[in-house]
């Protein structure tokens, strides 16, 4: 077929199969561009985002060896699991070059200003930890990253990022979450601050 067929051929066609070839198009270029590739699927990821289970329905007690789990702020301050449950802790494995993580930092962010005093949030970072942090404040947020020190034990750990889990004061397991979730949900902070 002749580049003027096909032209003649394309103008006959309506105009929503016209504008689908060229969001489809728009699509393919924005997915070539690595860095677009990201913010784009993060996008699509955070319109389906849910918010997480509120109702504790398999509540776990955990050992005391998934307690020592240690973990390093930027300056170099070790803290221990096991020492911060004062109050309830939301411990999220997180990265940057993840689609889903990118997608949950709003709502991250938006958990750690409205409930920062009910709750400690441990972002565990699996890369660089200056990186993760120039991201996370150029997209204008303010959240506390870790780099893990030690290995998690088996309750504790997930093969999926993000993957999050909700700690009670009395070292309880009460959520454990995959994917892209709404943690700065209203209903979300409420039962936080239930605890």
């Amino acid at each position: 077929m002749g580049i003027k067929k096909w032209f003649d051929k394309y103008q006959k066609k309506k105009k929503f199969s016209i504008i689908s070839d060229i969001i489809l198009v728009a699509l393919v270029i924005v997915m070539l561009v690595p860095s677009w590739r990201r913010e784009v699927g993060s996008l699509v990821v955070r319109l389906f985002m849910s918010s997480p289970d509120v109702e504790v329905t398999d509540k776990q007690a955990l050992p005391p060896a998934e307690l020592t789990l240690a973990f390093a702020s930027q300056s170099g301050q070790i803290y221990q699991l096991g020492n911060m449950l004062d109050k309830p802790v939301l411990l999220t494995y997180w990265a940057t070059w993840c689609h889903h993580c990118v997608a949950e930092l709003p709502a991250l962010a938006k958990l750690y200003k409205k409930a920062g005093d009910d709750i400690h949030l441990i972002v565990l970072v699996n890369e660089d930890l200056e990186k993760a942090s120039a991201y996370v404040q150029k997209k204008g947020y303010d959240l506390p990253l870790y780099r893990q020190k030690s290995r998690a034990g088996e309750m504790l750990h997930s093969k999926k990022i993000p993957a999050s889990f909700l700690i009670d004061q009395q070292g309880n397991l009460l959520l454990k979450e995959t994917g892209a979730i709404k943690w700065g949900s209203d209903e979300f902070i409420s039962f936080i601050r239930g605890l």
